[in-house]
């Protein structure tokens, strides 16, 4: 038997149209490696796509990609990623799996109280699938308390287990996040294969649990840690043996300039200095500026003219992460990091602390319902749709983050 394990692929992720270019290259020759490596299905542990509804443009694109695939008589196992599930609306997860186009695995059930997940055997090898996917606010920890574990345990064969969860035996020094530990994952499967986790992790210990990290990276942290050399991919696992192979979409350059005690004159001098001997030709550049200006502003720094610069010495983007730059007029709360995730909750983290609501679940509730809420207001407008129906759906997702609309209804 001989299977695919792609996660966190996020399509749909980036708008720099050359990345998107790459992204669903990166995408292509991916399922075209599973049909030279003539696995037998593949599956994906979430986040397909990076919001639940898409651009269509990108849906398409998609969808030949993986039609070419199935059309072979294989398929696509997946289970809802954080970012493609939708609590009260329709996910193109769902769209895609009614057009026959993917398989969605783990389908929930309660019998006497518990959670069964739908089980699903592979017609080609036989294999025995089911997971748990991946919620927002990472809910989907309680579905592992209510499982059936003695009905999972019922069935015989080489058997899968797909999940969307962050492992807490594998957080590194740092890493905040709400995770599951090894042990809720039910015994008795021969693969576990898991998604949410933005890194690479073969955890064979008791369990053969095993993250192959985002396919591709056009965004974020992410993006920085590719330039800096980190390899993206997937596995190829052959009769239980995880094999990675590599899918890096494009080489980097990474570059750091601390402005502590420069002007705004003297940043922009070093700054195209740099430019002029940087070997960038087909490479993304991600450059990161930070300290306290002694005199002028950050908006006296020229940025448009260091990009301009770059992409005209041939590079395929630059990425500028400016977000701990600041100038010594500037008074107010910093917060230190790399990650505009860590930036956003750390954010409403301080805020919150400087605030008493009156509604007593804010307090304790208001950080992750504003990294929810505003994870609604990224939602991209469709092709074609108006800008009422868009405004009407944004609000709509927004009053359900907040669970309000029976309030409203009164």
């Amino acid at each position: 038997m001989k299977f695919a394990h792609m996660a966190d692929i996020h399509l749909g992720a980036t708008s720099e149209p050359r990345l998107r270019e790459l992204e669903m290259e990166t995408f292509r020759k991916a399922f075209e490696e599973c049909l030279e490596e003539d696995v037998d299905f593949v599956v994906i542990a979430g986040d397909l796509f990076h919001v639940n509804i898409p651009d269509l443009s990108v849906v398409k694109e998609a969808t030949k990609v993986m039609m070419r695939f199935v059309e072979t008589g294989r398929r696509i196992y997946v289970v809802y990623g954080s970012h493609d599930f939708s609590p009260n609306a329709t996910s193109m997860v769902d769209i895609l799996e009614e057009a026959g186009v993917i398989v969605r695995v783990g389908k929930p059930s309660t019998v006497n109280g518990m959670l069964r997940p739908e089980v699903v055997v592979d017609r080609r090898s036989g294999a025995i699938l089911t997971g748990i996917s991946g919620r927002k606010l990472s809910l989907e920890k309680e579905s592992f308390k209510h499982l059936d574990r003695e009905y999972l345990a019922s069935f015989k064969g080489f058997k899968i287990f797909l999940f969307h969860s962050a492992l807490d035996d594998v957080r590194k020094s740092g890493e905040r996040f709400e995770g599951i530990a090894s042990t809720d994952l039910p015994e008795g499967f021969d693969y576990y294969a898991g998604g949410h986790l933005h890194r690479r992790i073969e955890y064979l210990r008791e369990k053969k649990i095993v993250y192959p990290g985002p396919l591709f990276t056009g965004w974020g942290i992410d993006l920085e840690n590719t330039v800096k050399g980190e390899r993206r991919g997937f596995y190829i696992v052959e009769d239980g043996a995880p094999r990675f192979l590599d899918m890096t979409a494009f080489e980097g350059v990474y570059e750091e300039v601390d402005a502590t005690g420069l002007s705004a004159f003297t940043l922009n001098e070093r700054l195209r200095a740099l430019a002029s001997r940087m070997d960038v030709r087909g490479k993304v550049v991600v450059m990161r500026v930070f300290g306290e200006l002694s005199s002028g502003k950050t908006s006296e720094v020229e940025f448009a003219s260091l990009r301009e610069e770059i992409m005209k010495r041939g590079a395929i983007y630059l990425h500028l992460n400016r977000s701990q730059l600041r100038s010594r007029e500037f008074e107010g709360q910093a917060v230190v990091s790399d990650d505009v995730q860590k930036i956003e909750e750390e954010t409403f983290r301080e805020f919150s602390k400087s605030r008493k609501f009156e509604e007593g679940r804010l307090n304790t509730e208001a950080v992750a319902l504003s990294k929810s809420l505003l994870q609604q207001l990224k939602v991209p407008k469709m092709d074609g749709e108006t800008e009422g129906d868009y405004e009407a759906r944004v609000r709509d997702a927004a009053i359900d983050v907040l669970g309000i609309k029976d309030l409203l209804r009164g």
